[in-house]
């Protein structure tokens, strides 16, 4: 069985993340910008190399079961990201640092769906696992094969229309 695993929020506690880098960059004008234009000055200063990681700094973020997931899947599970992609390989790499064998999608700002659909090959038989039901209603018009999973890592409810898990250890031969 293949698993697509989305990054932010399914294997990456993104919440605990953005709390850390508002820690380490108090004292900046930055650390008190609301949410979105937070986001948005992230991405500017990984782009422009003001922000970095080391090797393995955000492993500390990634869910339990996740790394624990990935670590016994290996070349059966892909991590898939939206996202810009120059923001996202920082986490990603720093992150999945020491988990051998990672496969990563990086789909820029392609929708997973729309990023997946020529790829029919890549369909049949997997499970797709995301939090947000947007992204699973492109994924679930443009990849039907896909099964597709809610993950709600806070315990609150799904949208209803696909099954939900709170850990990866809830997934078909997990």
């Amino acid at each position: 069985m293949r698993y697509y695993l989305d990054f932010d929020r399914t294997v990456f506690d993104t919440d605990a993340f953005t709390s850390y880098l508002r820690g380490k960059l108090v004292g900046s004008q930055v650390a008190e910008l609301p949410s979105a234009e937070f986001a948005t000055a992230l991405v500017g200063m990984a782009r422009e190399g003001t922000l970095s990681f080391e090797p393995g700094e955000l492993s500390r973020f990634l869910f339990p079961d996740a790394a624990q997931f990935l670590r016994d899947k290996e070349n059966a599970a892909t991590v898939i990201t939206f996202g810009n992609p120059v923001f996202q390989e920082m986490k990603v790499k720093s992150a999945l640092h020491g988990i051998p064998r990672m496969a990563v999608m990086y789909t820029g700002d392609i929708r997973k769906g729309l990023h997946l659909a020529p790829h029919t090959h890549l369909h049949q038989g997997a499970v797709l696992v995301d939090d947000s039901p947007a992204e699973l209603e492109i994924l679930a018009k443009e990849c039907p094969p896909l099964t597709l999973y809610e993950i709600r890592r806070n315990g609150g409810e799904g949208d209803g229309r696909w099954p939900v898990i709170r850990s990866l250890a809830e997934l078909p031969n997990a």
